[in-house]
């Protein structure tokens, strides 16, 4: 076969698998650049001895779990401070503010958010840091709680730990880093006054009652491991857990499926920020 039409062939396989992943678990993969797509999947390839993306194809329809994997291969950092900083940076100047706005006008001082999925606790802090910044001279004015879970008990008891290695400083912004943590050796820990308005527990998303009336869930890049059915099901405990006008933040390469789409109004398609209508 001529090159030209190996590599047609090659590009076409590619296009199937990228539907194929869409399909089965909703995870948008044209964010990556397509040399960038091509040299992670192929890393993928050579760990299993596979050697076509329809042998790859095949395999995760086989094996479930190897949709994780995959996501860990293209996002590289599974778990750290301010992952995707644009998210955060307008979560904390534009999401945070609108919010403050709407509690003053309503007068309600409680202000809750849900970090799903929170493995050893970066998300979360991150997300109570960029309240705490984006709160500004309102922070004293408000009952601010963020709640942690997941289901593994180990990744649970290094978050309530709150003290992590000093290379994960690095992507926390240098101005969070003076007001919000204390560096000793070779690790850091997350000041008392930050660990204050967090809490861990064990959640099953399936199983558990969800916590209710939250203004954000964070979410971010957990789809990977759920079917398209187990997407939906979480996604309606998080709409009843949402409260009215509430956000919800996915991961970039995860979208909602269609009947999800009509329920939530989208507030920013590339960073996956969706809101709960007030109307509802």
């Amino acid at each position: 076969m001529a090159q030209a039409e190996t590599s047609k062939v090659y590009r076409g396989n590619l296009d199937k698998l990228i539907t194929q992943i869409n399909g089965s678990r909703g995870i948008d993969l044209g964010q990556y650049r397509r040399q960038y797509l091509e040299r992670r999947i192929a890393a993928r390839l050579r760990a299993l001895n596979l050697h076509t993306y329809r042998q790859y194809g095949t395999y995760l329809d086989e094996h479930a779990e190897e949709y994780a994997k995959l996501l860990d291969t293209l996002t590289i950092n599974v778990t750290e401070f301010y992952r995707d900083a644009a998210v955060f940076d307008l979560f904390r100047n534009q999401i945070v503010p609108a919010m403050i706005d709407e509690k003053l006008r309503t007068r309600h001082r409680m202000i809750r958010a849900w970090s799903a999925g929170c493995a050893t606790g970066e998300e979360t802090y991150s997300i109570t840091m960029s309240f705490l910044a984006g709160m500004g001279e309102h922070r004293n004015n408000f009952l601010l709680s963020v709640l942690g879970t997941d289901l593994d008990s180990n990744a649970l008891t290094v978050a309530r730990g709150a003290t992590y290695k000093i290379e994960k400083l690095g992507s926390i912004p240098s101005e969070h880093q003076v007001k919000y943590l204390e560096v000793e050796g070779d690790v850091f820990h997350i000041k008392p006054e930050v660990q204050r308005y967090v809490k861990f527990r064990p959640l099953n998303l399936f199983s558990d009652k969800p916590i209710s009336v939250v203004d954000v869930i964070f979410c971010r890049n957990v789809f990977i491991y759920f079917s398209r059915e187990q997407q939906d099901a979480v996604l309606d405990k998080f709409w009843s857990a949402l409260s009215r006008g509430g956000y919800l933040v996915l991961g970039r390469s995860e979208k909602l499926g269609k009947e999800a789409s009509a329920r939530f109004e989208l507030v920013n398609s590339r960073e996956r920020i969706y809101r709960k209508p007030m109307g509802t």
